[in-house]
């Protein structure tokens, strides 16, 4: 098993909302977390003026002991929302042990961001939300507590970004977690042992998962511009996951607020599924030359190549990396 590197870096946007909320907001605090030593545990969810039933739940966890409650106010993240028809579930862990919640050896974590989604299904009046696929976003620490979540439900997760987290997918990933859609925006300067931990765990998907590495090679750690590459990345592997764009091969998938045991996945359902991609219809990019194609059309080693769910994101992507 690869190690898991944790991140002491100081926590990354922490807005604090003051005032009235919107109609479509929603706050409140969970008990404390006692199993991983963490007091305050709070949400804010946030719902978009549709009247479209939502097909599921972005889910945004800050770094370390952070209050990412304010990015669900964040317009970035609404749009992000609002164009795949979720709700968002900003998230603050702090106020406590430093690194039991990252690991999470027991799904104590991961089970506390079901219930609080449950919870706002119940507060929204959006039945549909109680077992609805989840998209996670994590920038440091809380990339590492989104990794886990995808040990323990990864039937659930429609698909996982992360900006300069500290240990890629995390070193205990099975073959379901291996189905879900993942990027890596890795900081070149950051702590050295961190890129190191987090492009080891993450290559080990190259060629085999639906994975993508953005090694940024001047990008410290922080959020930096990961979103740009981020956004296309999430449109882009939601909608086909759910079906809404190039379906590709079909799994079962299944969700249940159980916690399964590690290794073992929730009995199937027809409820909810979520698509299996076939890295066959995505784009290829060169890790050395930022040279993107179609994956049929692409000239160099598949094998070594970064898989991209489509040239929106191949193109992002490429940008990206150029610092352009």
């Amino acid at each position: 098993m690869k190690a898991i590197c944790l991140s002491f870096g100081v926590a990354l946007l922490t807005t604090i909302f003051c005032g009235k909320a919107d109609a479509g907001t929603h706050d409140w605090a969970a008990d404390p977390l006692k199993e991983v030593q963490i007091n305050t545990v709070a949400f804010r969810g946030w719902i978009p003026d549709t009247t479209k039933p939502l097909l599921g739940v972005l889910v945004l966890i800050p770094g370390r002991h952070g209050d990412g409650r304010g990015m669900a106010d964040d317009l970035r993240w609404q749009k992000l929302a609002t164009d795949l028809d979720f709700a968002i579930l900003a998230c603050q862990f702090s106020n406590g042990e430093p690194y039991a919640y990252q690991t999470d050896a027991h799904g104590e974590v991961a089970k506390c961001i079901n219930t609080a989604v449950e919870h706002l299904s119940e507060l929204s009046g959006k039945a549909e939300l109680k077992k609805a696929p989840l998209a996670f976003w994590g920038v440091s620490a809380g990339s590492n507590v989104s990794s886990r979540y995808c040990v323990f439900f990864p039937d659930r997760v429609a698909a996982f970004a992360s900006s300069t987290g500290t240990c890629g997918p995390g070193g205990e990933t099975s073959a379901k977690t291996m189905e879900i859609p993942m990027l890596f925006a890795i900081g070149g300067t950051d702590k050295p042992d961190w890129v190191k931990c987090s492009r080891e765990n993450a290559e080990r998907g190259q060629g085999k998962a639906p994975w993508t590495v953005a090694l940024q090679k001047t990008q410290g750690h922080g959020v930096g511009k990961s979103m740009d590459v981020i956004v296309p990345f999430m449109l882009a592997t939601v909608k086909q996951r759910l079906g809404l764009v190039a379906p590709s091969q079909s799994s079962s998938s299944v969700f249940k607020s159980e916690l399964p045991s590690i290794g073992s996945h929730p009995a199937a359902s027809t409820q909810k599924t979520l698509k299996k991609l076939s890295l066959q219809s995505g784009w290829l990019g060169n890790p050395d030359t930022y040279e993107v194609a179609a994956y049929a059309g692409y000239k160099g080693s598949k094998s070594k190549a970064i898989w991209l769910p489509d040239e929106p994101t191949a193109l992002a992507w490429q940008t990206y990396l150029q610092g352009q």
